[in-house]
């Protein structure tokens, strides 16, 4: 990390963050509180912890949309997959989809959400450095190191998932990583091999789980903090992305077990807030949202929600058709998706902005009950994922029956038809991704499977014209396509086809699906060798 980039992300340390109530929580703003003296009592170094949460969702201070923290970074993820589908021309997102964002050295997206996770390192070094000397007690100093080091393995984990080849389980994995970095000094660094990042990744987690395990007395003020339980769902994804499935399974089964959050009968039938509001008792963590917290179209709702002001107001964001088609009718999460939504005599019509555009295959996951509200609460995890992780880590660890009866819980709570799966091997392993993909739609996990898992991206066949059937553009409000090849995915379909054939398929372990680093590293950081362009 350039010495440039590493100041800009020291000066974001300096910011008012959010309020809470009693003297240790306290949050006023620190822009008049230098280092020294925030970190005399665990009070000032709780601002700092508060300020690392306010992180994932602060939006920048640029007029670019896009670019609020980490929750319009998650929106990258799903948007370079092939199950959330981008339905008509449109500045935010559409190049992210099409796959030439995050391979553009000079894009500010690309430089925005690449400081920012550095942003979350710096800030971090500074609370893990400083924390243990500061006056009171040894409860808060370990909840406020114990969040820090969660959000600096988060951060790493993100980049190195991002910017590196993924890593392969079983081997040395000396492949380039990101550059690693423990402490604020401001010396140019190469970059660390994937296999170091991944060990610092697990020391901060493991490190992590001991203190905040220790922490007994003191309750989190909201979801948007880390306790235990969300270190233990951070250390499983990790262990899941590095092919340690056995291990990964039982660290997300801590949490299923030990969390107390319990799956919620209204989380898809609620017209109120719904996937929108951290009160649900399936969240393990995620953002409090607050008015005052939303920049004009860069917080997550003003691109994935019915907001009037918002992009999916005019580009509606679909589910991928192949994969909605295999959800049984009695699933409640087919309700999410309207597969006729253009139709005027449809029965049941989605929740659209005033003014909105309508598509087939359109989302209401999202939804606000006000839709002129500026923003609302994000998910960062939630029980289900990690009921998720149990099941997926046994059925590749080759432990079936483990597998179908972590699996059991969450899918018979959506689908009352559903029996404890029989399967075994693959086929049990593409039972338990087949409803990960439709359970996390839209939560940001997407790209990432399909790339810790060295899978292509294929976005299914294109209309077969030669049959006869239609290719013509989705492009109406009122009227249903018709002639459509039942047999062709809905990638491409809408309006004047803005998305282009050549985005249609990546094959697996292409240089594609590494991101560029941003010119500024590369040209003031000499020791940062570039991915390959």
């Amino acid at each position: 990390m350039n010495k440039k980039i590493l100041v800009a992300a020291l000066a974001t340390f300096m910011i008012g963050f959010s309020s809470c109530e009693d003297s240790f929580m306290e949050t006023k703003s620190t822009q008049t509180v230098d280092q020294s003296q925030m970190f005399e009592t665990t009070a000032g170094g709780m601002m700092a912890v508060n300020g690392l949460h306010k992180l994932m969702y602060t939006p920048s201070l640029s007029s670019s949309y896009a670019q609020g923290g980490f929750q319009t970074f998650m929106i990258w993820m799903d948007m370079m997959g092939e199950d959330l589908v981008y339905t008509r021309a449109n500045a935010q997102f559409q190049s992210s989809a099409k796959w030439t964002l995050h391979r553009n050295v000079s894009s500010s997206h690309l430089e925005y959400h690449y400081k920012l996770f550095y942003r979350f390192i710096t800030n971090a070094n500074m609370i893990i450095l400083n924390i243990d000397n500061a006056t009171g007690t040894q409860e808060e100093r370990d909840y406020i190191k114990g969040q820090a080091l969660a959000y600096r393995a988060f951060a790493y984990f993100n980049l190195v998932q991002c910017w590196a080849e993924r890593y392969k389980a079983g081997e040395s994995n000396e492949q380039l990583g990101v550059i690693l970095r423990t402490d604020n000094s401001t010396n140019n660094l190469p970059r660390s091999s994937v296999e170091l990042v991944y060990a610092q990744i697990n020391e901060d987690l493991d490190n992590s789980i001991s203190l905040l395990s220790q922490v007994k007395t003191l309750k989190k003020e909201n979801k948007s903090h880390i306790d235990v339980h969300v270190a233990r769902g951070l250390k499983a994804r990790v262990l899941l992305t590095q092919g340690k499935w056995l291990e990964a399974a039982e660290m997300a089964k801590q949490v299923v077990d030990n969390s107390g959050a319990k799956l919620q009968d209204d989380t898809y039938t609620t017209f109120a807030n719904r996937m929108s509001d951290q009160t649900n008792t399936e969240w393990l963590w995620g953002k409090k949202g607050q008015e005052d917290q939303a920049g004009t179209l860069k917080d997550f709702h003003s691109f994935m929600s019915n907001k009037n002001v918002s992009y999916n107001k005019n580009t509606p964001r679909a589910i991928y058709n192949l994969l909605y088609n295999k959800i049984s009718d009695t699933d409640v999460r087919k309700t999410l998706w309207f597969p006729k939504a253009q139709d005027p005599k449809a029965p049941v019509k989605p929740v659209i902005p005033t003014g909105g555009y309508i598509r087939n295959y359109m989302a209401n996951k999202f939804l606000l009950a006000d839709e002129n509200a500026k923003c609302g609460d994000v998910p960062w995890m939630r029980l289900p994922e990690m009921m998720l992780i149990e099941a997926e880590g046994y059925a590749r660890a080759g432990k079936s029956t483990e597998a179908a009866n972590a699996l059991y819980p969450l899918a018979h709570h959506r689908d009352p038809e559903y029996k404890l799966s029989t399967k075994t091997g693959e086929e049990l392993i593409e039972e338990v991704m087949f409803q990960r993909r439709i359970e996390l739609w839209g939560e940001g996990f997407r790209f990432l499977d399909l790339k810790r898992l060295n899978m292509p991206l294929d976005r299914g066949p294109k209309t077969r014209t030669e049959l006869g059937y239609s290719d013509d553009p989705w492009s109406s409000n009122t009227k249903m396509p018709t002639n459509v090849d039942p047999e062709a995915s809905n990638f491409n379909m809408y309006d004047a086809h803005p998305m282009g054939e050549d985005c249609r398929y990546r094959e697996a372990g292409h240089k594609e699906w590494q991101w560029v680093f941003p010119k500024d590293e590369c040209d003031v950081n000499p020791e940062c060798k570039q991915n390959p362009l």
